[in-house]
């Protein structure tokens, strides 16, 4: 007997997950970072385990990645995402350190409170002085949207999920994250200090698929920073389903995850980028105007 978890916001984030019964998807009360691991003197070798995405009994395989029952459409999905790659690809550049309005904007679309009205006007903000960078540079300026898709998901989370992909790539070049440091309490008092008041504002399933993406993260730090480096579509998937299996306390120990690839990478670099920020002590990776 199984029990079926689904999260679903009206088209924008889902993620579903077939866990045994009674099974419970841990929550965070007070603390978004989850409960501390304290590390190890164990010897960590990194590698990425030979997976077989067409095995049946696999937590994640072909079929859970990208399935119907994960949202409207994976390939839709993906064509808007990469459609906010190639704006962030664009917009985000080392350039930025000659444009102190656009490098502003974007910080404080990054490092603002999700989805409060400050945060949503810097990044429709950036977008639009980025706007040359986005498909319709229309929209970009009057609606701040990089990506165009007006039926079955909102654009913006996935401009969001893209800006925080290229800001890693580009402000965090040389970042290194391990087990030892996303287990260490005082990164993790960092993280929940910084993290919580800036969670406010997210909507129920924005702030559920984000503390999963923060679990994962922080139970598998140096595979999550291979998924937001590598361009590698064929690495892409492994690296997901590694993720998950590697953090499976993260999802309830559920026997099957669904989920939707391109949305489980941007908020794999969302939870990185905040990771990130609390491992080095700062308030944000973009440098200041």
């Amino acid at each position: 007997m199984t029990l079926r978890y689904i999260v679903r916001a009206a088209g924008v984030v889902t993620l579903g997950v077939t866990a045994a019964a009674g099974a419970q998807v841990p929550t965070t009360p007070g603390a978004v970072s989850g409960t501390p691991t304290p590390p190890t003197d164990d010897i960590v070798v990194n590698g990425l385990r030979d997976l077989d995405l067409n095995d049946p009994e696999a937590p994640v395989t072909h079929r859970t990645m990208g399935t119907n029952r994960t949202g409207y459409s994976a390939n839709a999905s993906n064509g808007i995402f990469a459609m906010s790659e190639r704006f962030a690809r664009c917009a985000v550049t080392p350039e930025l350190n000659a444009k102190p309005a656009a490098r502003d904007a974007l910080r404080r679309a990054l490092d603002g409170p999700i989805n409060g009205a400050g945060q949503r006007f810097w990044q429709g903000r950036f977008v639009g002085l980025r706007s040359t960078c986005a498909q319709d540079p229309q929209l970009a300026r009057l609606h701040g949207l990089a990506a165009i898709d007006g039926k079955h998901y909102d654009p913006s989370y996935y401009d969001r999920g893209a800006m925080y992909l290229r800001a890693l790539q580009i402000f965090a070049p040389g970042l290194t994250m391990t087990r030892a440091q996303t287990a260490d309490p005082v990164v993790q008092r960092r993280f929940d200090a910084r993290e919580i008041p800036l969670a406010r504002y997210r909507l129920p399933v924005d702030r559920r698929y984000f503390e999963i993406a923060v679990c994962l993260v922080r139970m598998q730090p140096e595979l999550s920073l291979r998924l937001v480096r590598t361009q590698r579509a064929d690495l892409i998937g492994k690296l997901e389903a590694s993720i998950v299996g590697g953090g499976l306390v993260c999802v309830g120990r559920a026997k099957k995850v669904y989920f939707d690839p391109a949305q489980f990478r941007m908020y794999v670099a969302d939870a990185v980028y905040r990771w990130a920020v609390a491992i080095k002590g700062t308030d944000s990776l973009v440098p200041a105007p």
